[in-house]
Parts: structure tokens; C-alpha cells; sequence
């Protein structure tokens, strides 16, 4: 059994899709099914370079991938998405990627070029997808994607808008799977979990998968043309793997089960040994030196009489032979020579062959071939093109086997390019020692780059290392233990057993050459050939060689044969074939060698109907002097008399022949003059159809594709309008949008009862529309907003007394960034009006009690003072206790006024908070140090200052009040033990200035640090006052819209940071 591997972690495994016209649907579905899959993705679509293209915002919405535009040299890394830009054209090498620009007016060939550059790069693990899409892009990429060992999926044409490009996919017989978009997610886990590719398999095969191997090469023997018993064991398991996994079977017996019940299973397993890798001018570097180092030799050594000859072994569908022909005419101009040239072009593909004898080929053909090339030999027939007469008639196209058939002679250059690689050493000697013998001396050998002469290496010269380009210098005068057949007859003989053992198996050919040499032997004859009714070799057998002259093989014995004996046998066939029976003839002379031989010749018909398939002839031949002498009924040879004969018969066939050729010709004629003058006409017509319609394919194609963009986008932009029009009709608050030309375009179900609009006013311009907002200047506001692009924010009253807060906000183009008019939201803030008047009615309230109840004891406490005064000037005090006693009230007087100072200082900080200017601080505090020289004199304080920011935008009353408590409470809670020191600074942070007061105090404890910027709340309660002064400082920062915070470690000091609003300041 073959067993099934995990694939390497390095193996990535990239899935290029192409796509043109309608192809953005099926991208869709295919991404909505697509799972996390440890591969890449590569997109290659049709784009047009003239406009922006939607795809990665719109396949976003279709796959949790990372959607990326790729870029030159960008690695390829799995679970992401690569989409082409526009304008560009995509390679990939060693899992990197590379952009290059299109050429203008050139046909859209991106998929095939990005499909070829993957093919090569990773073999395979690359997987091609072609979706929808018109022409005929991505169909040569999947050829080299297929000969790579990639896998190639194909949109179904029914489900595709366009069928185009699927369709010629499917056309070339390189496609794995046809699906719908939405089933091809499924087929790539399918062929990934598999293990399709020759690295998921594990090639130690047990010796009774051997068996079951070889009757499997047996059953593709029996059914076709072919036989691959030679070729090299890692190619046949590589590929009889793949068929294996194509089929979900999992061992080698029950694959050969399957080919017994599925007989086209065996057509395409041979198919896929059958391995087509070609082109035009395939590695131009070899054809280059070919041409200048061989061809050009050859050329000039050749008489005009002579004839040049090539020999292009297993060529494909043809590419390599018209590379070769076209090469040839080019020396021949050059070097002005007419020589007679045959160009012999053999392979074992009959489908290949037809192919390459049409001579057409797709566009595709324009990248390996140059335009003046091109233009000089083909002709260009609508989307093909056709190999020109002049180049057709110099090539032979035939279906030979270089195994089992003759060799052609008298060649001059043999072109043999990677086929040897793919057999087994053994065969590959008997190959080249084949191609050896039947090449002139001095003749020219071209293998494939990886291919070598081996034991033959002493008959040639090297004459191009890189490019194994060799030169014969040494003649093989014959082919000794060969025997040759066509696979035609050999097919219909052979019977194979699929019991019979390897052993046996492999030694079949064997026993035939023993059991066709054993008849001879028997029959007392020397030599059999086979032969056709046109004396066209079938197969030998015996020592024949000794009959025929010395000269290299070809294909029809007579020309093989010495004269007389030719006649003979000549003579000798037409009887047997008239006469339905055998034929002999005795005393056949003839030279050879500088001496006369005497031979018996038998020639036994088998009539095609009877014994054969077809009708073949038994020739067999005996040096009469080795007769045993038979009593059989013979024939003695006359040479005059057959020789006559033989004229004869040539007279009457040429006769016919004439007959023939002439009505043919006539027909030809007249046939002729109709057709060229048709063609003339054609060829003109369609050269001028041809060119307009690439174009317009072209730019239909990129249309087509930003047309689906953009159907796209409207779809969306339909979803988008929905959502805004639910939020429309569903929001309480009243908006407006008004375009740049302040004509009303949208507003909400709320403005019509808020603002008294109606559904007639759309369309209108805004001025022209009566609201019923009172006082209003909401026309020259909008104005302001769509010519300002400023943001406008104000209260107002409609007529029936509510109250709404209006914004207005420009409305700015995401795309170019350019405004477009404004939107002007209305929120009700009617019943925040009623509370802030409510508030307000409270506060003032609230003020005139705190100056009515300060003014109502201001009074008292006047009196008491008075009071106090005159006992102080009428009463001695002597007793020490009542002069404690009175100073105690006099204190308690002067703080009961601090207090009632401070209440009315609360109520005037609103009033003073909006009374801004710039206030000069390094003065502010040397006018407060002033009013405090007797307290700072007395506790001996020091003030330092480092004033980043010199100005302060605030009230001015406000600030004195900050600065003063503040140094005020420094001096008042100063330790002890040194004298009190407070630092005061400035400076600008992110955007705000920050002024921070430091002392070298008394501290304050960390459980009062959160209650000291409460009302009436003391951080020291030894030390007098009234718990107000912090508390005022933070309401009056709060106010502005600042802050406050304070840092203070126990015995060493405070820190207070205060934070203004952020405003630019000095």
C-alpha cells in the first residue's frame, strides 16, 4: 500500500485565482465558504488602470483572512489574501511577489502570466482556480500548472455570468474539478487532506504492490500504443499516485480493479505519462547557440543538390520542429543557399501529432515568439495562429517509435530534449546508440540540460556543456540484436495475461524474437520481414542484415534492397497479392559485396479480413547455397522477365496514378480560384475585425469588471442609504442636512413637529423656509458652517417656548476631503432649561441670604467690637486671667469676621470666573508679599520663584485669592524647627500651564489629604483658622474648568499643582 504523509510545515500551498468579467460574485461566494486553511490566496482579476477598484473593502465583508495589496517583493504567507493592483502585472518567485507594469494595448494576459510564474515556483503545491470571466486568459497557465503536478479547478459555466474563460479552460483537458464557486472551498480541503502531490506519498512499496504494479503497465500495454515498462520508477509511482488519489483509492490492487471496470481510466493514465512539456524556442540561450554554432556548419558544407535533414525526436504538439524549421530558413536567407530540407518530427502522442501537423497555436504563443517572427512566419487567424506553407511543407510529422521502430538515416541534426530523463538507464543507452547510428559524421546531437551521452561519450565531441549540444565524430556501420515492429501490429498481437508473473511479463519480447527465429528455422529460411502493400516495413526477424545493402535503415525495403532483388521481390508481392497465394522464387541473383549470391525468396499475403487486421506480407528470404532443397512448387528467376514485369506494374500504377492526380488537379483548380479569391477578401476583413475586437475585448473586460464593482458599491450604498433613513425615522432629536448650496436635502420625522418643517420643503433652499424658531438667526448660521467649516453651538427658543441646543457641523467628503454643506442638530434641552432657571433661581436665592445674614451681623459685630474697645480704654486689668479672657473674644471677633468675609467671597466667585485677563504672576506675588511683610518678616519665610510661563489668562481677584491663601497656609503651618520656605513655578504641559507652590511645612497626614479641600476641614488642629481657604481655591479652579491635587510627605513639606484650563498663554 502507499502510504499517506503529512505534509511538511515549509510546504505552503498557494491557491492563485483568475477571474475577469463577472468574476466578482463568484470571488464572493467562494471567500463565504472559504475556512482558515494554512494556505495562501492570490487573486488575479481583470482591472482597469483608469479607475479605483473596490476589492479589498469589499471581499473584507466576505472572509476573516487578512485581505493585502500586494507589492513588489512581498512574501507570501498563509491564511492571507494578495489581490493585483490595478495597472499591473504579477509574478512569483521563491514565495515572493513581483509587480511590472501592462503593456499598453496589449491583450490582458495577467492570469496566465501570474499562473506560469507559480507553476514554476512551486510545482506541485500550487492550485489554480478560473472563475467567471469573457476570452480566453488563464487557459495556458493551467497547462503549466497541470505539467507542474498542480491542481486546476473551474468554475461551472452555468453559474458563472460570464463562461468565457471557464469554458477554454475546460476546452484544453487540464482541469481536475468543475464546481460551482460556493463547492470549491470544499474540493481544495478535499485535495489537501488527500495528499494529491508526489510529496504526500511514501514511496517504500512492498514487493506485492511490485506485482500489482507491473500489471497495471501490462493493462496500459494491452489497451494503447504504449509501453512504459522502461520508464524510470519514481515518475510511474508519481503518477499512477495521482490518478490513485484523483479516484479516492488508497491501494495499487484495487486501482488495477478499477482500470478493469473503467477501460477510459486506462486512456487517461497513460495520458498522464505521457509527458508534454514544449514550447517555442524552448531555453532561447540553446536554439541561439544551435543556430550559430551547428546549423550554420552544416548549411555551409552542403551542395545545392544536397539535402539537409532533422530529426526532432518525441516533439509534442510540434513547437520544437517549427522552432527548428523557422531557424533553418532564417540561416539558409542569410547564408543565400537553397537547399532541399526535411524536417522528420516523430513522437508516440497520435493526438500530439494531429495537434502539431494542423500547425495552429493560441495567442499564447507571443510570449516565446518575437513579433517580426511572427509576423514573417504566421498567420494571425482571429484569436490563433497558423504556421505559414513555406514552414509546413519542410516538417514530416510521424508516429514512431524510437524503441520498437527504425531509425531514420543520414541525419544531420537530431534534436532528442528531455525524454531520456524519464526512462531507465538501460533503455536510454539503446536510444542514444540508436540516434548515433543513424546520424552523419560530423552530425550534431541536442539533449535536454539534464541529460547526458553516458558510455557514448567517446563518439562525439562536446561542443556546448551548458546546453549538451554534441558533435559526432565516429560512424556506427550497423545495429546489431535489434529487432523493430510498429506498435500497431505488435498491439494486435500481443494477448497479455494478467496472471502471468513479472518475471514473464518482462521477458515477453523475449520469447517472441525466439519464437519468430525458431519458424525461420524451421521453414529453413535466413530472414522474415513483415511489410505493408506499399513495401513499408513492419517488423524483422532473423539475420536480414545480409541481404540488404549497406547503407542506413529506412522505412521501405525495396529501397533497402539490391536492384535485382528488389524487382523480385517487387514482382513477387503484386502476384502474391492478385493471386491470394504464396509466392516463391528461386535463383534470385544479385551483387553485393563484390560478388554474385543466389537466393530463394517466399512471399506469403495475409489479406486484411482473414488472418490480419490489415493487409501484410510475409517476406522471407534464403542464401541458396545454404538450400536444404525442398519438392515444393517454385518459380524460377528470369531477371528479364521480371524485370519486365516489374515495369509493367510501375507503368499501369503510374497510369492510374495520372488518371487520379489529374481529375484531382482539375477539381484543385477551379476550387482554388474560388477559395483565393475568397481568402484574399477574408484575411483583410477579419486582420481589421481581429485587431478592433482585442481592443474592444480588452476594455470590455476591465469595463465589465468595474461595472460588477460598482454594482457592488451600489448595492452597498443601497444598505448604507437603509440604515441612515431606519436612523432617520427613528431618532427623537430634530437634524437637518444642507448641501453647500443650502438647498434642504434630508431631516428627520422630529423636525416637523420640532422646527415646523414638512416633506415639501426638500429641495428648497433653507432660506426660503419658515421656521419657527424665534428670533432666528439660523440661516446666517448655516452660511457660516458650510463656508467656515466651523462648528457652531448655541441655544434657542421656538415659538412655543421650548428650548433646544443647535449644532452645526460641516459635512466633509471622505474622499477628496472636501465640505459639502453642513448637518444642524436640534436637541431638546427644555426641561434642563426649566432646571437650570430653577438653579438659577436658587443660587440667587442662596446669594441674597449669605448677604443678607453677612450684613445682618456685620452689624452685631461691629457693635461688639466697639465694645469690646471701650472696655479696653475704661477698665484696668490687672488680673492676668481677665486680660486672657478678653483677648480670646477680641480673636473670636476677628476670625467671626474672616468668616464672613470668606462667605461673601464664595458667592462672588461665579460672578468674577468669566472675567478673563492676562495676568502678569512674577507681579501678582511681589504685591502679595508686600501686604504680608509683617507675617513673612516675623516667621523669617523665604519665597523663590521659577516662572516658566510668565502670564496667566484667569480672573484677577480669583488668582490673588489662590496665590494668597496658599502662601498664606505656607507660613501658617511651618514647622518649628526651620524657618518657612515656599517655591513657586510655572510651566507649559500639553497645551496647560500648571503652577505649582512648594513648602517645607509641616506636611499633611495621608489620612487628610482626601478632606482637605472640603468645606470648614483643617489638615493641623493645633494650628488657628477657619477650614474655608482650601475649599475656595478648588471651587474657584473647578469653576474655570482646572484642577487642583496636592503631594505631601509627613514633617517635610507640601506640594500644591494647579491646573488651568488649557489655553495658549505666554
Amino acid at each position: 500500500m502507499i502510504q499517506k504523509t503529512q505534509y511538511p510545515e515549509n510546504d505552503l500551498f498557494i491557491i492563485a485565482i483568475g477571474a475577469s468579467a463577472g468574476g466578482m460574485e463568484a470571488i464572493h461566494l467562494l471567500f463565504d465558504h472559504t475556512p482558515e486553511d494554512d494556505v495562501a490566496y492570490v487573486i488575479i482579476q481583470h482591472l482597469s488602470p483608469d479607475h479605483k477598484s473596490f476589492m479589498a473593502e469589499l471581499l473584507s465583508k466576505h472572509s476573516k483572512l487578512e485581505i493585502l495589496v500586494a507589492e513588489s517583493n512581498m512574501l507570501v504567507k498563509a491564511n492571507r489574501v494578495y489581490l493585483l493592483p490595478k495597472g499591473k502585472n504579477m509574478t512569483i518567485n521563491d514565495k515572493r511577489l513581483y509587480l511590472t507594469d501592462i503593456e499598453p494595448r496589449e491583450p490582458n494576459r495577467a492570469v496566465d502570466i501570474f499562473f506560469d510564474s507559480l507553476a514554476q515556483d512551486l510545482g506541485d503545491r500550487s492550485i489554480a482556480i478560473i472563475l467567471s470571466g469573457t476570452g480566453a486568459d488563464g487557459t495556458k497557465g493551467i497547462n503549466s500548472i497541470k505539467k507542474s503536478g498542480g491542481f486546476v479547478i473551474v468554475q461551472d459555466p452555468e453559474s458563472a455570468k460570464f463562461q468565457g474563460m471557464p469554458n477554454s479552460a475546460i476546452e484544453s483537458g487540464n482541469v481536475d474539478v468543475i464546481r460551482p464557486p460556493e463547492l470549491i472551498p470544499g474540493e481544495i480541503i478535499a485535495h489537501l487532506s488527500q495528499g494529491v502531490l508526489e510529496n504526500s506519498f511514501n514511496r517504500q512499496i512492498t514487493q506485492s504492490d511490485d506485482v500489482e504494479l507491473l500489471k497495471i503497465l501490462n493493462q496500459i500495454q494491452a489497451h494503447t500504443p504504449f509501453d512504459f515498462s522502461e520508464y524510470k520508477r519514481p515518475t510511474i509511482i508519481r503518477r499512477i499516485a495521482k490518478r490513485m488519489t484523483k479516484n479516492n483509492i488508497s491501494f495499487l490492487k484495487d486501482y488495477g480493479q478499477f482500470l478493469d471496470n473503467n477501460p477510459e481510466e486506462i486512456n487517461i493514465l497513460a495520458k498522464e505519462f505521457l509527458i508534454s512539456v514544449t514550447k517555442f524556442f524552448r531555453d532561447k540561450d540553446a536554439f541561439d547557440v544551435i543556430k550559430e554554432s551547428s546549423l550554420r556548419e552544416i548549411i555551409q558544407k552542403k551542395l545545392q543538390v544536397d539535402t539537409l535533414k532533422i530529426w526532432v525526436v518525441g516533439c509534442a504538439t510540434g513547437e520544437e520542429a517549427y522552432s527548428m524549421a523557422i531557424l533553418i530558413i532564417e540561416e539558409l536567407t542569410e547564408l543565400k543557399k537553397n537547399l532541399e530540407v526535411k524536417i522528420f518530427a516523430s513522437d508516440i502522442d497520435k493526438t500530439a501529432l494531429q495537434h502539431a501537423s494542423k500547425g495552429v497555436y493560441s495567442e499564447y504563443i507571443e510570449r516565446d515568439v518575437s513579433q517580426e517572427r511572427l509576423d514573417k512566419y504566421f498567420i494571425k487567424q482571429g484569436k490563433t495562429y497558423k504556421i505559414r506553407e513555406n514552414v509546413r511543407k519542410m516538417i514530416i510529422f510521424a508516429e514512431h517509435d524510437i524503441v520498437k521502430q527504425p531509425p531514420y538515416g543520414k541525419i544531420d541534426l537530431i534534436s532528442c530534449r528531455n525524454l531520456l530523463i524519464y526512462i531507465n538507464p538501460i533503455l536510454q543507452r539503446r536510444i542514444l546508440t540508436s540516434l548515433h547510428f543513424c546520424l552523419n559524421l560530423g552530425g550534431y546531437l541536442f539533449l535536454g540540460p539534464s541529460e547526458s551521452l553516458g558510455e557514448l561519450k567517446k563518439s562525439f565531441v562536446e561542443i556546448d556543456k551548458k546546453w549538451k549540444i554534441y558533435k559526432s565524430i565516429e560512424v556506427v556501420r550497423n545495429l546489431r540484436n535489434t529487432t523493430y515492429s510498429t506498435p500497431g501490429l505488435e498491439r494486435h498481437m500481443i494477448n497479455p495475461n494478467p496472471s502471468v508473473t513479472p518475471q514473464k511479463s518482462m521477458a515477453k519480447s523475449n520469447l517472441t524474437e525466439l519464437t519468430n527465429n525458431a519458424l525461420l528455422e524451421e521453414t529453413g529460411y535466413q530472414a522474415g520481414i513483415w511489410v505493408d502493400i506499399d513495401f513499408e516495413i513492419i517488423q524483422t526477424s532473423g539475420d536480414y542484415e545480409k541481404f540488404l545493402l549497406p547503407k542506413i535503415f529506412n522505412f521501405n525495403l525495396l529501397e533497402m534492397l539490391p536492384e535485382e532483388l528488389a524487382i523480385a521481390t517487387s514482382t513477387s508481392l503484386k502476384k502474391a497479392f492478385k493471386s491470394q497465394q504464396k509466392v516463391i522464387l528461386e535463383q534470385v541473383h544479385f551483387s553485393k559485396n563484390n560478388s554474385v549470391h543466389f537466393v530463394n525468396i517466399l512471399v506469403k499475403p495475409f489479406l486484411s479480413g482473414k488472418e490480419s487486421i490489415q493487409d501484410v506480407f510475409l517476406v522471407m528470404y534464403l542464401d541458396n547455397e545454404e538450400d536444404q532443397g525442398r519438392t515444393i512448387d517454385i518459380e524460377s528467376f528470369q531477371l528479364e522477365r521480371h524485370t519486365a514485369q516489374f515495369f509493367e506494374d510501375m507503368k499501369l500504377e503510374l497510369a492510374d496514378t495520372k488518371s487520379r492526380l489529374k481529375d484531382a488537379f482539375e477539381e484543385l483548380e477551379v476550387s482554388n480560384d474560388n477559395i483565393s479569391s475568397y481568402n484574399e477578401e477574408l484575411i483583410s476583413g477579419n486582420e481589421e475585425m481581429q485587431s478592433t475586437n482585442e481592443e474592444l475585448q480588452s476594455v470590455n473586460e476591465e469595463l465589465q469588471t468595474v461595472n460588477n464593482e460598482y454594482q457592488l458599491k451600489i448595492k452597498e450604498l443601497a444598505e448604507l442609504n437603509d440604515d441612515l433613513n431606519n436612523y432617520f425615522k427613528s431618532t427623537i432629536n430634530a437634524q437637518l442636512y444642507v448641501d453647500k448650496d443650502l438647498i434642504l436635502r434630508k431631516f428627520t420625522p422630529s423636525a416637523i413637529l420640532q422646527i415646523n418643517l414638512k416633506e415639501s420643503d426638500l429641495g428648497r433652499l433653507i432660506s426660503d423656509i419658515s421656521t419657527n424658531i424665534r428670533f432666528s438667526t439660523l440661516m446666517d448660521d448655516i452660511a457660516k458652517v458650510v463656508s467656515t467649516s466651523e462648528t457652531i453651538k448655541k441655544e434657542v427658543q421656538t415659538l412655543d417656548g421650548k428650548w433646544y441646543q443647535m449644532a452645526g457641523v460641516p459635512y466633509i467628503k471622505q474622499q477628496d476631503n472636501q465640505k459639502d454643506g453642513a448637518i444642524i442638530t436640534f436637541n431638546d434641552i427644555t426641561e434642563l432649561k426649566k432646571v437650570q432657571d430653577k438653579l438659577s433661581r436658587i443660587n440667587q436665592d442662596h446669594d441674597t441670604f449669605i448677604y443678607s445674614v453677612s450684613h445682618d451681623l456685620k452689624g452685631p459685630l461691629n457693635n461688639l467690637r466697639s465694645l469690646i474697645t471701650i472696655l479696653e480704654e475704661s477698665i484696668v486689668i490687672t488680673c492676668e486671667e481677665d486680660k486672657e479672657v478678653l483677648d480670646m473674644i477680641m480673636l473670636s471677633t476677628t476670625n467671626l469676621g474672616a468668616i464672613i468675609h470668606e462667605l461673601t467671597d464664595i458667592v462672588n466667585i461665579e460672578n468674577e470666573i468669566d472675567i478673563l485677563e492676562n495676568i502678569d504672576v512674577e507681579a501678582m506675588l511681589k504685591e502679595i508679599e508686600a501686604s504680608m511683610k509683617d507675617k513673612l518678616v516675623i516667621s523669617n519665610a523665604k519665597i523663590n520663584l521659577d516662572l516658566k510661563v510668565s502670564e496667566i489668562p484667569f480672573s484677577k481677584k480669583n488668582l490673588r485669592s489662590i496665590l494668597t491663601n496658599i502662601l498664606s497656609n505656607a507660613i501658617k503651618y511651618c514647622s518649628p524647627n526651620r524657618a518657612p520656605e515656599v517655591s513657586f513655578s510655572t510651566q507649559l504641559v500639553d497645551g496647560c500651564i500648571v503652577l505649582s507652590v512648594k513648602d517645607n511645612g509641616l506636611g499633611i497626614p495621608e489620612s487628610k489629604k482626601q478632606e482637605i479641600f472640603a468645606r470648614f476641614k483643617r489638615a493641623h488642629d493645633h494650628v488657628e483658622g477657619s477650614g474655608v481657604g482650601l475649599f475656595l481655591i478648588k471651587k474657584i479652579i473647578n469653576l474655570a474648568g482646572g484642577d487642583i491635587e496636592v503631594e505631601s510627605e509627613l514633617g517635610k513639606g507640601s506640594t500644591f499643582k494647579v491646573y488651568f484650563k488649557c489655553i495658549d498663554a505666554a
